[in-house]
């Protein structure tokens, strides 16, 4: 069933777009770069250069196939449907860093995945 939303706050966003193979249970999205400092005779920063832009992407859910995120292995490229311009990296590959898979006796089969997406990288 599709939310019901009350109230009147414009430019929200509730839940996410779905992603082949899991139930999402969270998504997260989280950009960073590679930072230089230059400094001078006393120590102070004169110079910054800010480099290597890319974006750690975390994702876990309910497992719900054996295609999509339920096939990430590590060291490959993903191809998720949550895809949103976060601290300007949008495009560029997404590699699979690491993968867990839980099971439990009273729940059901959940995994996380984390990957990193490199602007600079292209399939």
């Amino acid at each position: 069933m599709a939310a019901t939303l009350l109230g009147s706050s414009t430019g929200t966003t509730f839940g996410c777009t779905a992603e082949t193979g899991i139930l999402i249970h969270s998504f997260s999205i989280n950009t960073s770069t590679d930072k230089t400092e230059v400094k001078d005779e006393n120590g102070n920063v004169k110079l910054i250069a800010f480099t290597n832009p890319k974006a750690a992407i975390s994702v876990s859910g309910t497992v719900a196939g054996t295609t999509g995120v339920m096939a990430a292995t590590v060291g490959t490229s993903l191809t998720l449907a949550n895809t949103e311009a976060v601290g300007g990296v949008s495009t560029g590959l997404v590699i699979v860093e690491s993968v867990s898979v839980t099971k439990k006796p009273d729940g059901f089969k959940e995994v996380s995945i984390s990957a990193m997406r490199y602007p600079g990288i292209t399939a």
